[in-house]
């Protein structure tokens, strides 16, 4: 039986597809989880990209005063010189429409051909645009506190007045709700009248904002080091204070968690619930982060000229040096692309390497989406629903640390995988082994031992780990209050 057993081992091995053969001597650490397809050189200081829904178009905007838009291959299709510096972009699912903001006080709004459809003149510079997935609503946040909504032909349906310079701004997908974040320590979601739904001040002017695809959870970073995160209705679920300025926040589709960036040089990722799953230490000020809209990594762009791929368990899986200062990214709605501007002057775009995620994170499904791209099959998702969990809503510390002592701290057996994120079907990384046995199905005593292994790692690797949920100040939630937003108006 045993030579039998070691026979078919071996035959299993020799059957198996190239990569699966090496994959038990390879070295993890060498594996490109993406590939470099292209880099631009603007000459000059990128501020801000933007990325298509495939990554098939890529925009950005810098310090030359410039709004470019690129094809994946790296090809420059036009530019357009504003006057002056050019802060904020955003582009269509399909890449047909561009909206760029610049320090002039204007918006522009192109088209794939580069022609300009409108521009608009606020009150002041604009820090924030945000177009709508299908092109035809556009958000913007200027600097004399004004949030303004325009279709697609530049008319303006409506503005909100906020009192102060609004910071940030993020748009639904269908362009139904706008989640705004100013510098009079405001959080605010309206919807597609002009009507504020609610707002909510925190104890710091807010730095960036985001929502889930149809708004059902917004969540903020402000300058007194905290992170919120709101529902539709306005409800306070909850704040953490990550350490340092949030320089940036992102959420899953269902709004399950949420990673934050933060000038304390780290990535943190939260739960619903609040609690800090993990953080990851970068080498400098992390000024943008961004989760695959399939759950399957983490993008962190940090001032140390690194951009830093994890997957959900704080693991990094690759990094990347741009020869300057991260100062944006995006990530493809497909989650197959990657682009980031740098202080050298060039744009990267890289692509997710699918071979290489099958076996980092063990699911051949990658593979599948890869053939599916290169059919021009676009997975959308549709009708996201959000993860319902029992929240405590918090009205004061006590409530907020019973929460957290719930699922972390002193909690043994918790292990920061895939699993105990709550993320269907993500697989951990403890199952790459197993992906030997998924490209040769036939061999099953192959599978069944390298299954048996990766197991026993498992097992073992969830009995000797723990995480521990980071310190909360209380002072810092004696800022925090709730408002009526018609009494401010």
């Amino acid at each position: 039986m045993a030579l039998g057993l070691l026979f078919c081992l071996i035959s299993g091995a020799e059957a198996a597809d190239s990569l699966a053969q090496d994959s038990g001597d390879t070295n993890l650490s060498e594996v490109r989880a993406f590939d470099l397809l292209c880099r631009c050189e603007t000459g000059s200081i990128v501020n801000t990209v933007a990325l298509s829904s495939t990554g098939e178009y890529f925009v950005s905007g810098g310090f030359d005063h410039k709004v470019s838009l690129y094809n994946s291959s790296g090809m420059q299709l036009w530019n357009y010189t504003t006057e002056d510096v050019v802060y904020t972009v955003s582009i269509s699912s399909d890449g047909s429409r561009v909206a760029a903001g610049s320090n002039d006080k204007k918006v522009y709004f192109f088209n794939r051909k580069g022609e300009l459809l409108w521009s608009r003149k606020t009150g002041g510079h604009i820090n924030s645009v945000a177009v709508s997935s299908d092109g035809l609503y556009t958000a913007i946040g200027s600097g004399d506190g004004k949030v303004y909504f325009l279709d697609k032909d530049g008319k303006l349906l409506w503005s909100f007045n906020t009192g102060d310079s609004v910071r940030s701004v993020a748009i639904s997908r269908d362009g139904f709700y706008v989640a705004t974040g100013s510098a009079n320590n405001y959080v605010y979601l309206l919807d597609s009248k002009g009507k504020d739904v609610w707002g909510r001040k925190t104890g710091s002017l807010i730095n960036c904002v985001t929502m889930t695809p149809q708004a059902y959870y917004v969540a903020a970073g402000g300058s007194n080091y905290n992170v919120y995160l709101f529902n539709r209705k306005g409800e306070f679920s909850w704040m953490h204070n990550p350490g340092y300025w949030v320089s940036s926040v992102s959420l899953t589709t269902n709004g399950s968690h949420l990673a934050a960036g933060s000038f304390d040089d780290k990535v943190y990722l939260f739960n619903l619930s609040g609690a800090k799953l993990w953080d990851y230490n970068a080498k400098d000020d992390v000024y943008v982060v961004k989760i695959a809209p399939d759950s399957s990594f983490i993008a962190a762009g940090s001032w140390d000229d690194n951009i830093y791929v994890l997957n959900m368990s704080g693991k990094e899986l690759w990094n990347y040096s741009c020869g300057g200062n991260v100062n944006s990214m995006d990530v493809s709605r497909d989650s197959t692309a990657i682009v980031a501007g740098s202080e050298s002057g060039e744009v990267y775009l890289f692509e997710r390497n699918a071979t290489a995620f099958a076996i980092l994170l063990g699911d051949e499904s990658f593979l599948q989406k890869e053939a599916a791209k290169g059919k021009n099959e676009v997975i959308e998702e549709e009708n996201i629903q959000p993860v319902e969990e029992d929240t405590v809503i918090t009205g004061g510390i006590e409530n907020r640390v019973e929460d957290a002592s719930d699922s972390s701290g002193g909690t043994e057996g918790i292990v920061k995988t895939g699993e105990n994120l709550g993320l269907e079907g993500l697989p951990s990384e403890e199952s790459a082994a197993g992906i030997m046995g998924k490209f040769d199905s036939i061999k099953f005593p192959f599978a069944l031992l390298i299954g048996s292994l990766a197991g026993t790692v498992f097992f073992l690797k969830r009995r000797l780990r723990k995480y521990h949920e980071q310190d909360e100040n209380p002072e810092d939630f004696e800022n925090l209050e709730e408002s009526n937003i018609s009494e401010r108006n």
